[in-house]
C-alpha cells in the first residue's frame, strides 16, 4: 500500500507544486493579470499545439494509434453529456446556469493534465498515447461544450455554424491533426524532422506543460468561490467524484490494459478546462459560475486525482 501511495504522490505532487507556485507568484505580484492573459494565449495558441504536434509527429502512428480507446472516450463523452442534458434541467431552472453546469460536469481538462499524467503513469509511451487521444478527444469535447452552451443560450452571438468553424480553427486541434498527418506521411515515406527543427520543437514543447500549470495557479481566484457554491459543488462533485467512480471500474471491467487505463484515469478524473470560462462568457451564460467550477474543481481534484490513482494502482488497473 505504501508503494501505491508513493506512486500516486510522485504523479500528482509535482503538478500541485507548479499550480501552487503560480498562485504564489500572483500573490507576490511577480506577474499581473495582463501578463497572465498574454501568457495564457501564448501557451494555448503556440506552446501546447507544438507539444501535441511533436508528441504525435515524432511517434510511429501505426504503432501507437489505438482506435478502440479513442472511440471509447469519445462515445463516453457523448453519452455523459447526453445524460446531463436530461438530468441538469430537472434541478436547475436558470438557462444561464444549465449549459455551464453541463459543460462543467462532463468536460475534462485532458489537454493540460493528460500528457503529464500519461507520462508519469505510463512513461514516454503513455505521453505519446495521451497526445494521440487528445487529437481526437479534444475536438469532440469542444464541440459538445459549444452545443451545451448554445442549446440554453439567449445570446445575440448564438451562431452554431461560426462556433463550429471556430472549433476547426482551434490551434490545439490544428496541432494534433497536423501531428497525425505528419506521422502518417513520415512513417510511410521513411523520413524524420531535421535535427535543428526537432531540437527546437522539443525545447518548445518542454516548457508548455509547466508554464500552463503555473498560469492555472496564477489565475485561481477565490473571491467569489462561495457565491454559487450549491451549483458549483454539484458540478464539481459530479466531474471529479461520480464520473470517475463509475467510469474507471467500468473501463477496467471492459478489459482495457494498464497503459489504456492510465489514459482513462487522465480522461475521467481531471477537472473542468480553463477555457470553459471564456466560452461561457461568449454565450452570455453564467460565466461567474463557470469560473467558480474551474477554481473549486482544480483545488479539490488534487486530492481526488491522488485517491483515484492510488485506488487504480492498488487494484492493478495501472
Amino acid at each position: 500500500m505504501l508503494s501505491d501511495f508513493l506512486f500516486s504522490a510522485n504523479v500528482i505532487v509535482p503538478i500541485f507544486l507548479l499550480i501552487l507556485l503560480g498562485y504564489v507568484l500572483t500573490r507576490l505580484r511577480l506577474w499581473d493579470e495582463h501578463f497572465l492573459k498574454i501568457a495564457n494565449e501564448v501557451c494555448f495558441k503556440c506552446l501546447l499545439p507544438v507539444l501535441l504536434f511533436y508528441n504525435v509527429a515524432s511517434a510511429n502512428i501505426f504503432d501507437v494509434f489505438n482506435g478502440k480507446l479513442i472511440l471509447y472516450v469519445c462515445i463516453c463523452a457523448c453519452v455523459i453529456c447526453g445524460l446531463l442534458f436530461l438530468v441538469v434541467p430537472l434541478f436547475v431552472k436558470d438557462n444561464k446556469r444549465r449549459g455551464v453546469m453541463i459543460q462543467g460536469t462532463f468536460r475534462s481538462n485532458f489537454l493540460l493534465f493528460g500528457v503529464p499524467l500519461g507520462l508519469s503513469i505510463g512513461g514516454d509511451e503513455g505521453a505519446v498515447l495521451a497526445a494521440v487521444v487528445a487529437s481526437f478527444y479534444v475536438p469532440v469535447i469542444n464541440m459538445l461544450s459549444v452545443i451545451s452552451l448554445y442549446a440554453f443560450s439567449d445570446s445575440k452571438n448564438k451562431n452554431l455554424k461560426s462556433a463550429l468553424i471556430g472549433i476547426v480553427k482551434n490551434p490545439l486541434i490544428i496541432g494534433g491533426v497536423s501531428g497525425l498527418l505528419f506521422s502518417l506521411v513520415s512513417n510511410s515515406l521513411g523520413f524524420t524532422l531535421p535535427t535543428m527543427l526537432d531540437t527546437t520543437l522539443y525545447n518548445i514543447k518542454s516548457i508548455a506543460t509547466p508554464l500552463a500549470f503555473l498560469i492555472l495557479g496564477g489565475d485561481l481566484k477565490f473571491g467569489n468561490l462561495l457565491k454559487n457554491v450549491k451549483f458549483s459543488a454539484l458540478s464539481v462533485m459530479g466531474k471529479i467524484l461520480l464520473i470517475p467512480a463509475v467510469m474507471l471500474p467500468l473501463s477496467a471491467f471492459l478489459g482495457f490494459d494498464r497503459l489504456e487505463m492510465a489514459i482513462l484515469v487522465a480522461v475521467f478524473v481531471t477537472p473542468n478546462a480553463v477555457s470553459s470560462y471564456a466560452m461561457a462568457r461568449n454565450y452570455e451564460a453564467d460565466h461567474e459560475l463557470a469560473g467558480e467550477i474551474i477554481t473549486l474543481g482544480t483545488l479539490l481534484s488534487i486530492g481526488t486525482i491522488f485517491v483515484f490513482i492510488t485506488l487504480a494502482k492498488s487494484f492493478g488497473w495501472i
